[in-house]
Parts: C-alpha cells; structure tokens; sequence
C-alpha cells in the first residue's frame, strides 16, 4: 500500500471497506431462516439457495459447499457500480491491475457517487464510459460469499443462473483474462439452469427458457456483427471526421436491428438499452460476457456433457480466445 498512489489506497480502502460491511451484515442461512420477522418470500429463497448449491456441486462439478450459506441485507439495490472504459476509436477495454486477481476490464466502487467521479475523470482523459449497478459478485474462494438483497428478488431462473455464474469463477478464474471468465461462467449458468429444470421436470419453463436463450444468442450476434464492423473501422486509418461519421452509422444500425428483434419478441425487451446514446464503452461489458460463450457450450457438448470432463479441458485452454 506505501507503493501506491493516493487514487490507489482510496479505492482499495473502499474495496476493504465494502467487503467488511457484507461480511458484518451477514447472518447464517439458518438464523434467518428461524427468525419469525423474515419474510416467507426470503425463507424460500434460501430454501431454494441450499437446494441449487447442492445441485451445482452434484451435477455441474463447482463448489457449492462454499458460498451462500449466509445471508446479508445491505440496505441499497446494487452491491457494486462497475465502470467500463474505452477510446474513442478502439473496441480495447481500459485495464486495471489488482492484487491477486491480475489485470481485469471493468473497475467496480461500493459507492455510486465515487465510480461517477472516477468516470468523470476519465472522460476528461477522452474516454468513453459506461457506468452501471451491479448485484452481485465472487470473492474467488477468498470469503464465503453470502446470498445478498441486492439479487435475492430475482425471478428464479435468473437467480439460478447468477449461482452458477459465480459458483464458476471459484472453480476456474484466470488472472488477466477478464473476458474467458466471463463467457465460461455464462456458459455453465445456462447449461446448469437447463439441467436444474430438467431435474425437476418442469418442461414447460424449460421450453420458456431454451425460448429465452435463442433471444439472446439473437442479441449477441447482433453486438459480434458490430464488434466486427467497428474493429475494422477502428483499424482503416481514416481521417478521424470520417471514422467518427461511420462509427455512428454502425451504432445506429445496431440499434436498427435490435428494434428489429424487440419487434419479433414482442414485449418491451431491450427498451432500456435502446434508450442509450451507444458508445464503445456500451458494447464492451456485452462482449466480455458472451464473446467466447460459444466455445465453452461447444466445450461442453464435446465433454460429453460430463463437467469433470469438461473442466480438464478448461485447463489446458490457451486464450485469450478471441481473434
């Protein structure tokens, strides 16, 4: 800490200070469970908690032994506020170098008013960023990570697959390589979900689901299109007025074809993310997560669907694997 900048002791102070407070508020699973003033709606989501961790380290092969056997009530909707930043003409995250865990794309404040200023001041630097809330996160291993409120209202799919998501990155997380962690964890919280519901019978929410995926995988071909089409912009050397007239053509085009989806869907889906003024820095938490999605569905049907298997493989992956 005597080695870093003032800007570096006060954001790893908050981050010391953040990880307390969960570990302060948190109380065991059981505790809350007894206490007659919990809500039957939480009693049944640590109910449902237990249930997924024990299918998740029976069927999928992760260390449900270790996380969300607490539960923590912080009092606020995001646990954290997590900044992406990018040029103006480059589809290259700003990196972040943390102890431990290595180079990372994305930097994460317990306080929204602080991951503001800290953007601010990035884009007096000339870049872009995109600022938004997040609900939960894995300590690595480092902490029993407790269920929080910030994600214990989800519907239950979504809930199921932020479980497998971050019970993943306990089992595999590879330092510098934001982009594989993310897009593995992806992946294993959809094929987990998939087996949760077959596991129980429920066709028809499964129907629902594969339903849900074929939209999304509708949607990140549409953001892998323009991460293509902007890369090559970014990389023909035009004059900048010219690049800066195509990059919002592309932009706009995109959102052409997400209206597009929306309308295909039905619903309001993606209403709030057309409401955007799109930057490079919109797209980028949109590639991390699903770029190498892919891979590691395919992965898994190789493996036989068996998820020892499967993790071996992992191992011996070389990445970064994304052209």
């Amino acid at each position: 800490m005597l080695l870093t900048g003032c800007g570096a002791m006060q954001f790893y102070s908050q981050g010391a200070a953040g990880q307390v407070e969960i570990l302060r508020k948190s109380r065991p699973n059981a505790e809350v469970i007894a206490d007659a003033t919990t809500p039957d709606a939480l009693r049944k989501r640590l109910l449902l908690t237990a249930e997924l961790c024990a299918f998740a380290s029976r069927e999928l092969a992760l260390p449900g032994d270790s996380s969300y056997g607490k539960y923590a009530d912080l009092g606020r909707r995001h646990v954290v506020f997590v900044l992406y930043a990018a040029r103006e003409f480059s589809l290259e995250p700003k990196t972040w170098r943390y102890p431990v865990v290595g180079e990372m794309d994305y930097r994460g404040y317990f306080k929204e008013e602080d991951a503001t200023a800290y953007a601010k001041n990035l884009e007096a630097e000339g870049y872009e960023t995109h600022l938004g809330g997040t609900d939960a996160y894995s300590t690595l291993g480092f902490f029993h990570d407790p269920v929080l409120n910030t994600f214990a209202d989800y519907p239950e799919i979504d809930f199921a697959e932020l479980i497998f998501h971050e019970l993943t990155h306990r089992r595999v997380f590879r330092k510098g390589e934001t982009t594989f962690n993310e897009s593995l964890a992806n992946a294993i919280a959809e094929e987990g979900v998939r087996r949760w519901l077959v596991s129980q019978g429920r066709r028809a929410d499964l129907a629902d689901y594969e339903e849900r995926l074929i939209r999304r995988r509708d949607f990140y071909s549409e953001i892998e299109i323009t991460r293509r089409d902007l890369t090559e912009l970014y990389a023909s050397r035009l004059p900048a007025g010219e690049m800066r007239k195509r990059k919002l053509a592309i932009l706009s085009e995109l959102k052409s074809r997400a209206r597009a989806l929306q309308r295909r869907w039905g619903g309001k889906q993606l209403e709030e993310w057309l409401r955007l003024d799109l930057t490079n820095a919109h797209l980028l938490p949109l590639i991390t997560y699903n770029s190498e999605t892919e891979t590691f569905r395919n992965l898994i049907g190789e493996s036989g669907g068996d998820f020892e298997t499967f993790f071996r493989k992992v191992e011996k992956m070389e990445t970064p694997l994304l052209p």
